[in-house]
């Protein structure tokens, strides 16, 4: 396994968008992140310093919002799955993105995973103003989320709007329930 201090950050500054990536240590990859942007550490200037405690401060708000501050020192991959989910976005949202991308946050994780997920995107989305990009099958978070949906079939698009309307919509019940074309879905 490499070491976490090894893996380059992602470069948020260009593009601001903030990626999750998986299974590093929590505060490691925190602490190279803040003496990645603070070369000059080893001198002590008072920038460096200054970035790295800004940086560490980040880190640890949002190890507290997600609730993983008691496990600041263990490596990302001995927590649970859903923990591992909420550290990923966090981890993103410490590079202070304009836009969140998400491919299939919700995946392989139960019920009340997914309820604590739908409540910090939708805290992100609200208390921070960060647009959420996400690409998601399941539809009770996607749902919950949104404000806009685009539904695709195969790659095509099928429907696309407010959840309450792509919800009734005939292409996207024939698409996810797998109805024919005259036959009702069942509910």
């Amino acid at each position: 396994m490499s070491n976490p201090a090894s893996q380059k950050p992602p470069a948020p500054l260009m593009l601001k968008v903030g990626y999750g990536l998986w299974a590093v240590s929590l505060i490691w990859w925190f602490l190279y992140y803040a003496q990645y942007h603070g070369a000059f550490g080893l001198f002590g200037l008072k920038r460096y310093r200054a970035a790295e405690e800004a940086a560490i401060g980040l880190a640890r708000a949002w190890l507290e919002r997600i609730g993983l501050v008691p496990d600041a020192d263990r490596p990302a991959g001995e927590l649970p799955y859903g923990a591992q989910r909420r550290l990923e976005i966090a981890r993103a949202m410490c590079t202070d993105p304009r836009l969140l991308c998400l491919d299939e946050p919700a995946a392989g994780l139960n019920p009340r995973e997914s309820a604590a997920l739908n409540a910090l995107l939708v805290s992100i989305r609200e208390r921070e103003g960060i647009g959420v990009l996400l690409i998601e099958h399941d539809m009770s978070v996607v749902m919950q989320i949104s404000d806009h949906v685009v539904v695709l079939d195969y790659g095509r698009k099928i429907a696309e709007g407010p959840p309450a309307e792509v919800r009734q919509d005939p292409a996207v019940i024939r698409a996810y329930l797998g109805t024919d074309e005259g036959e009702a879905p069942n509910a």
